[in-house]
């Protein structure tokens, strides 16, 4: 599993504590651009199952379900930095076939694309060099 995510949709996640009751709930609000970082934290919960200790932005730290990041991941809330790589090579090609059919509307919508993309995986670049 990647260690590094970012959150490319914001969404609201509840968030619960470890125990077996779980008596104690809350929401976190996750934005655009915010970098996950996947600790080697983990625990097992009778029950329930494996939790993972999720660092978001160095700022603050949370247990969350294992299944719940890949639920994320899937839905394409969060993104690791393979995934955005396909994504940039996919818009590039996109980019060119635009370019061949001069196609102004895509090619601009693309390119538009292509550096939200970009940005963002500088932004997670920048996150793994602060880890190292």
């Amino acid at each position: 599993m990647d260690t590094h995510f970012i959150i490319m949709k914001p969404f609201c996640h509840e968030v619960g504590c470890c125990c077996p009751e779980q008596q104690h709930q809350h929401m976190i609000n996750f934005r655009q651009g915010d970098i996950w970082t996947i600790t080697n934290n983990r625990k097992y919960v009778d029950g329930l199952g494996w939790y993972c200790l999720i660092d978001i932005n160095n700022e603050f730290q949370f247990f969350i379900y294992v299944d719940d990041i890949q639920e994320l991941h899937a839905k394409g809330s969060i993104c690791s930095i393979w995934d955005l790589d396909l994504k940039i090579n996919y818009l590039n090609f996109k980019i060119n076939k635009a370019l061949d059919t001069y196609d102004r509307e895509a090619f601009l919508s693309l390119s538009n694309e292509l550096r939200h993309t970009q940005q963002a995986k500088s932004k997670m670049n920048y996150a793994h060099v602060q880890d190292v």
